[in-house]
């Protein structure tokens, strides 16, 4: 039994398909079934169940792939601990995130990230899909979906808000809206729903289909169409608020609030120049925290601005930063 027939089985494993195998392994579908045929042979057993070109792992499918992961990791340890990586911060650290937290937030901060260690070479993947830390295609993940199963680590970075935008060319020969129900009958652009990567960005389903007059798979494609004044859009606010002439609509009443996990594998959580750079994200987002809640940091300062009895601290009480955690299946294990 090869180690590259495991290495084959693992990729097709976590991408659930062969084809979805082929762009990360660089191999044909034959040459992938081929291996997996032999694999299943020498181990005497079927790893899979085949539905279509979906396919799911079997219970000695399963067993297999946890043995496995267990292995790939000792091999990641001890090939980073050889090349003397595990202790430098310089080097590259590969993020994978949304389209527009990696492209409208990160991209332009990469100087702020990076000033204190220049050594370190970041490489953005800003796409609207999800990724594999299992799979290594990348090194840390910022997402929409709190992680729940896997050998990860994550935490909570922020809770951000998402409103309604047009721009003021939609509005030339239409009335604005008074409420939200007057919401459901204006033109949207919106995501096709079958290619969503992740149901967190699924924001009109109380919207009638006939309305959604224009869809993409592109937040980025929406900003533009909003922009161009052809439909009303939903958008992350540190974004839209950051791109005039667009203009929030019923932002008391028409308002989406999502969080972004930060998350990263375990066998890479304490090497420090990823730690380096975790720590530096979260910093920054802390400092912008007004940015991905507009409404929250309006209300805090219009009470903040109220006189007040000032009350003392209970000394019990302390402030701590959010935790990291691990997925509750990984827990119960």
């Amino acid at each position: 039994m090869e180690w590259s027939d495991i290495r084959i089985f693992l990729h097709v494993a976590r991408e659930g398909t062969m084809i979805g195998a082929t762009n990360m392994l660089c191999l044909d579908h034959s040459t992938i079934s081929r291996r997996i045929a032999r694999l299943e042979r020498e181990a005497g057993v079927q790893l899979f169940e085949r539905a279509g070109r979906r396919l799911s792992l079997t219970a000695e499918g399963a067993k297999l792939k946890a043995s496995a992961e267990k292995l790939e990791s000792i091999i990641l340890r001890e090939i980073l601990s050889l090349s003397g990586e595990r202790d430098r911060i310089e080097g590259p650290v590969r993020i994978g995130t949304t389209e527009e937290f990696g492209a409208h937030y990160l991209a332009p901060r990469l100087c702020a990230l990076t000033s204190a260690h220049p050594g370190l070479e970041i490489e953005l993947v800003a796409l609207p899909r999800s990724f594999s830390l299992a799979a290594r295609e990348v090194d840390l993940v910022i997402c929409l979906d709190r992680p729940v199963t896997g050998d990860v680590r994550y935490k909570k970075l922020t809770d951000l808000e998402f409103g309604v935008y047009a721009s003021p060319a939609y509005f030339a020969l239409r009335d604005r809206p008074a409420s939200r129900d007057d919401l459901s009958g204006e033109t949207w652009c919106g995501y096709i729903r079958e290619l969503l990567f992740t149901p967190e960005l699924d924001m009109l389903s109380g919207v009638a289909e006939e309305s959604v007059r224009y869809r993409t798979t592109s937040m980025t494609a929406q900003l533009g169409a909003a922009l161009g004044g052809y439909a009303l859009a939903a958008l992350p606010c540190f974004v839209a608020d950051a791109t005039p002439p667009l203009e929030r609509v019923l932002a008391a009443e028409a308002m989406f609030e999502r969080t972004y996990w930060l998350a990263v594998h375990k066998d890479l959580a304490g090497y420090p120049r990823v730690r380096v750079l975790m720590s530096a994200i979260e910093a920054l987002v802390a400092r912008d925290r007004a940015l991905f809640r507009p409404t929250a940091a309006a209300q805090a300062r219009a009470i903040t601005a109220r006189p007040v009895r000032s009350l003392p601290m209970d000394p019990g009480v302390a402030l701590v930063p959010p935790a990291w955690h691990a997925p509750v299946a990984e827990v119960r294990a």
